[in-house]
């Protein structure tokens, strides 16, 4: 794990810049079942344990015709960014089921009452979902199922030649129930810039989903993830494209700091 020192308004604040050898890779050793594969940057498998309101971050593979069974969960919020194929949601306690396509956004909240659920793929291609879950507050008291489709999830053009897709933030018509500000898709064509801006008391992740970006002159590739912890001071850091490139962005509140391994 390298650290390094944030660009733009505080040079003084570091992220943790987390090489595709850094993560942790969950399997059926950990899920009990087969063609299930997560690969986790933020979570109880690797020493990052929480940053701000953020509890894990999974990259997830969904083998085709496969998924994890019904299993309990409670008290958080849960976002599947489907990137291919596609997912069945269903909510036995709850009596709640969901389909997640490509692009959409599938939002599982557990409230007080909790969720056992299953996550499914009936497609004929692997599904890829990158996943945030993180804590709510206050917490909702029921169970609930919620769905940004591809199609509503806004378009705009924050720098030239980059295009971003924003899941949460400002334009965005999904409602979180957790301190998550900003969730972003950005194709970026080569020497594009885009730039996660983060004011005081908020921290961030970058994915880097394929091509090849720089930041402070260091080169990012695929499977490279950066968390950037919330800090007193106000940050920005810019990413550039070596060549086309996409990106995540996420930005998020204080929540309790960075929690690291003991």
């Amino acid at each position: 794990m390298n650290a390094s020192t944030s660009t733009g308004r505080d040079s003084t604040s570091h992220y943790q810049i987390l090489a595709p050898d850094d993560h942790f890779v969950l399997g059926e050793a950990q899920f009990g079942m087969p063609g299930l594969r997560a690969i986790e940057s933020i979570g109880p498998f690797v020493p990052i344990k929480a940053s701000g309101p953020l509890l894990t971050v999974h990259d997830s593979t969904i083998d085709a015709g496969l998924g994890i069974g019904h299993h309990p969960h409670q008290g958080n919020e849960r976002l599947f960014y489907i990137e291919a194929g596609q997912l069945d949601h269903d909510d036995a306690l709850n009596h709640i089921t969901g389909h997640m396509d490509t692009g959409d956004v599938g939002q599982f909240t557990e409230g007080r009452r909790g969720m056992i659920h299953s996550e499914w793929n009936h497609g004929e291609v692997d599904a890829r979902a990158f996943i945030l879950v993180y804590a709510t507050d206050p917490m909702p008291a029921k169970a609930s199922f919620g769905l940004l489709p591809d199609a509503e999830a806004p378009r705009y053009e924050p720098s030239p030649g980059v295009v971003t897709k924003e899941l949460v933030g400002r334009r965005s018509p999904l409602e979180v129930n957790g301190d998550v500000r900003l969730f972003t898709d950005d194709g970026m064509a080569a020497q594009a810039a885009v730039t996660l801006s983060l004011a005081p008391g908020e921290g961030g992740v970058v994915s880097v989903r394929s091509g090849e970006v720089e930041l402070e002159g260091r080169s990012l590739v695929p499977g490279t993830t950066v968390v950037v912890p919330p800090a007193d001071t106000p940050r920005d850091l810019v990413l550039t494209a070596v060549q086309a490139s996409r990106i995540i962005r996420v930005g998020h509140g204080p929540g309790q700091g960075l929690g690291l391994e003991r």
